[in-house]
């Protein structure tokens, strides 16, 4: 256990605390004990609804409700384990979902999914008035559907009525804080997301919320981190089993609420953050905004710590990926039987990686490098010789040579050589999986220990909202260990061959065929 800090509370008297991850696919709160880390974990599912014809959607009192329960859960969790009781709640979130708010502080309609793609005029009409070059100077980001803007323009043009009743916009963990405190405040690194938020001078861009009809009184107020929303309201408190007037902090965004909990937290630091959508991600001292990085299809944005900016490229379908390989072809699983237990079984019994087939894994399009929203799921060399065990490991292969690809990338263009990547999410936990990364680099792979790195680091910003800590650098020393792994020199080699000599070229020359390289 480390020592003391200085202006912390004596450890003997220190609290628990929550942190929250509301996530695409599930829900997750950690009760964390400073010092020791997480003790006691509870998941619910994020209730996601689809649209005939394309679109998805989250129902506010569903998700309210499942993210309640799961605070609840880590509440009574700490009463029967005869802990001290949590003396504070963090919330990171996915980022761009949203809903509008109306004069009582009540969600107008349904909270718009960040994958769906209905905004796609809205976003294009955005780059038609800015321009993409522009957008991105000042946002750090290129026009897309999954942005809040493209969503309020939307919002606007098909449910006129809601966007009538609007009075201020809230994301995910925004509308989570504000149900339980009355107040509606965010962080930075949420903030950016939005594709309304100057990510140099860290504030709302009038301009661009103007195009929506909208001013930055509209939008959620932007804490430090580490700075409480506001307390538990009397009925909020009642609901969680929780004290009333118990600090609620804003984390930020998942990704960087993972960073927190990882350590990656110093410029030149790089997060492999795995969900059903993966982020490689590398902390920047500024924003980066240079033409080549729009370019290149990554993304510049704020930190969830003031003062530190990071770059970003994401496969949108990482775990996803895994969802629709088991959809297509576990789909008659005998029932009991864990399907994902299944794909480990399939992922054992396959050849010592690589695979002959190559996967290039862009179920839901291409971000970078090189935005396509064009490329799709492809699998070259297959032979009928080769069965499920091959193609189980073949998926997991392609999505590890992409971020092998993004990761390349990011050093490039910032000029940035890359030591070590930290690996964290639920792919973590998938041997063949974290053996390709191993094998592939760059540089050295550490694991973080804890499967919930960002609820961690939402715990620990709960911490020092309600004084466990005495800043955020103190909390960071109670970030995740972490354990480094290796690969053989011999598979190695492989990988390095199969990436370099078989899949690069197959998804350049696609590049090249597509005009894009």
């Amino acid at each position: 256990m480390p020592a003391q800090r200085s202006g912390a509370a004596p450890r003997g008297s220190v609290p628990t605390l929550i942190g929250v991850d509301i996530g695409t696919t599930s829900i997750k709160a950690a009760l964390v004990t400073p010092g020791s880390g997480v003790v006691y974990a509870a998941r619910r599912p994020t209730g996601t609804h689809a649209v005939r014809g394309g679109g998805a959607y989250h129902k506010p009192g569903e998700l309210l409700g499942a993210v309640e329960s799961a605070i609840a859960e880590c509440a009574a969790a700490a009463a029967h384990s005869h802990r001290a009781g949590p003396g504070g709640v963090g919330i990171a979130s996915m980022a761009e979902s949203g809903v509008p708010i109306d004069r009582r502080s009540l969600p107008v309609g349904d909270i718009l999914a960040w994958h769906d793609p209905r905004p796609e005029r809205q976003a294009a009409w955005l780059e038609r008035q800015i321009g993409a070059p522009a957008l991105f100077t000042r946002t750090g980001l290129r026009p897309d559907p999954k942005y809040s803007l493209a969503k309020l323009l939307w919002i606007r043009e098909h449910r006129a009525s809601d966007f009538t009743r609007l009075r201020r916009w809230a994301g995910v963990a925004e509308l989570m804080a504000l149900s339980l405190t009355g107040k509606l405040a965010t962080n930075a690194s949420l903030a950016c997301r939005t594709l309304a938020f100057d990510v140099s001078a860290r504030a709302w861009d009038t301009e661009l919320l103007a195009l929506a009809s909208l001013e930055p009184e509209n939008m959620a107020e932007v804490l430090p981190l580490g700075e409480a929303v506001g307390g538990l309201t009397v009925p909020a408190a009642k609901r969680l089993g929780l004290a009333a007037g118990t600090p609620v902090a804003i984390a930020g965004h998942d990704h960087l609420a993972a960073a927190l909990g990882a350590g990656v937290t110093r410029p030149g630091d790089a997060l492999d953050s795995m969900g059903s959508a993966e982020a490689a991600l590398l902390v920047t001292a500024e924003p980066a905004l240079a033409e080549e990085v729009r370019r290149g299809g990554f993304s510049a944005g704020c930190h969830a710590i003031d003062g530190l900016a990071y770059v970003a490229g994401g496969l949108q379908s990482s775990g996803a990926l895994v969802e629709w390989f088991m959809n297509t072809f576990l789909a008659g699983t005998s029932e009991g039987t864990d399907r994902h237990a299944r794909f480990i079984e399939l992922l054992n019994h396959a050849a010592p990686g690589p695979v002959e087939p190559i996967v290039r894994p862009y179920l839901r399009g291409r971000t970078a490098p090189h935005r396509d929203p064009s490329a799709s799921l492809e699998f070259e060399g297959l032979r009928e010789t080769h069965r499920l065990p091959d193609l189980a490991a073949a998926v997991v292969d392609g999505a590890a040579y992409h971020v092998r690809w993004m990761l390349d990338e990011l050093a490039r263009i910032t000029a940035t050589r890359l030591d070590r990547v930290k690996l964290t999410g639920g792919g973590a936990r998938n041997r063949r999986w974290v053996t390709a990364k191993a094998a592939l680099g760059p540089g050295r792979l550490e694991i973080v220990r804890t499967a919930e790195a960002a609820a961690l680091g939402a715990a620990l910003v709960a911490g020092v909202a309600c004084g466990v800590y005495a800043s955020v650098t103190d909390a960071l020393a109670d970030a995740s260990p972490f354990d480094r792994c290796t690969a053989p020199a011999t598979i190695r080699a492989r990988y390095d061959a199969a990436y370099l000599d078989r899949w690069l070229p197959a998804v350049t020359a696609r590049l090249r065929q597509s005009g894009l390289a």
